[in-house]
């Protein structure tokens, strides 16, 4: 994983970054899932992100930041939690795997109740990650409106993701995929949760 050659870059509120051949982890969260201390908070460290290059230290730890101040209060379920329904959850996952139709390869996913967490990477999709990510996003709004009879925006505008840099972050990566249920208390152990795609045979 030594060789870089990005394939696109590009800033919404977040800073986004596709590097080819390589694994990108994606994290979306849904719409009103955040208590306003959270917001807060996020928005004070993406004002400081804002004045750093993305390829300095201090801004990948400040992203780190950024993730973990965002999971602590959405495995605190304290805002909207539209995957309690598990219609939605085989919803969400049946939306997923449909990336996979379009070329890119869906490896770990796990649907939270109030986000979701996937690793994917570029196969023969012409689709850009940020093209994949918004169609996901249009698919699946329409499905999970539609089954929990509901209007508007689903999913917040935009998203968190990161390039893995190196076989250690991946796997570091793949590990907190499967085990953010258990963090988060709805399960004792990865396996026995249910909605989730995890597939070995991709890291064989």
């Amino acid at each position: 994983m030594d060789l870089i050659k990005t394939n696109e870059r590009w800033r919404s509120r977040l800073p986004h970054w596709e590097v080819d051949g390589h694994w990108h982890f994606v994290t979306i969260r849904c719409k009103d899932s955040l208590p306003k201390v959270a917001l807060e908070r996020i928005l004070q460290i993406y004002k400081a992100m804002q004045a750093i290059d993305p390829q300095h230290d201090e801004f990948c730890q400040l992203q780190r930041q950024y993730f973990l101040t965002i999971e602590k209060y959405l495995d605190q379920g304290r805002g909207r939690a539209p995957f309690r329904s598990a219609s939605a959850c085989e919803l969400c996952l049946k939306a997923l795997a449909g990336l996979e139709k379009e070329g890119w390869v869906v490896a770990e996913a796990t649907v939270m109740p109030n986000h979701i967490h996937f690793l994917i990477r570029r196969g023969t999709s012409t689709h850009s990650l940020k093209e994949i990510v918004k169609r996901f996003k249009g698919r699946s709004s329409r499905w999970l409106n539609q089954e929990l009879d509901v209007e508007g925006k689903f999913w917040q505008a935009d998203w968190f993701d990161r390039w893995m840099r190196n076989e250690s972050e991946l796997k570091r990566t793949v590990d907190y995929i499967r085990n953010n249920p258990v963090k988060a208390k709805l399960v004792n152990e990865w396996v026995d949760y249910r909605w989730r795609i995890s597939r070995d045979w991709v890291w064989g």
